[in-house]
């Protein structure tokens, strides 16, 4: 079986500089230009968000937004404090506070700026 290092999504845009704020500034995640219409944002060393500018890349920007990124807040981070910065930077939240989920997890939802439906996971232990 084949042994893999790391992991990338690719999610594009229309409007790539309120995406570049967005996961820069607010969500505060280490930014590495890859190309003039490519940034990438790391989440763990290992697993990054990538922002394609539309028109550039394999696919198109598009109005439906049919993948879901769920991010794990470390262990040491607090879900509902890290709800409240976010609705405090005007994000959208898609729950109106955190929700436990099964029996393992708290999550909430919100969205980027092009409407990226973004899970945001913390395990219960």
């Amino acid at each position: 079986m084949v042994k893999f290092d790391r992991f990338k999504v690719f999610l594009y845009y229309r409007d790539l500089e309120k995406a570049k704020h967005f996961y820069k500034e607010i969500l505060g995640l280490p930014e590495h230009r890859e190309s003039d219409h490519i940034w990438q944002y790391w989440v763990t060393p290992d697993s990054m968000i990538g922002l394609v500018e539309d028109g550039h890349g394999y696919l198109p920007a598009s109005d439906t937004k049919p993948v879901m990124p769920a991010i794990h807040l470390a262990p040491e981070e607090d879900i509902e404090e890290f709800f409240n910065y976010l609705k405090g930077k005007g994000v959208k939240m898609l729950d109106e506070g955190v929700r436990t989920f099964m029996t393992d997890a708290k999550v909430f939802l919100a969205e980027d700026p092009e409407g990226h439906v973004l899970e945001f996971v913390k395990r219960i232990e």
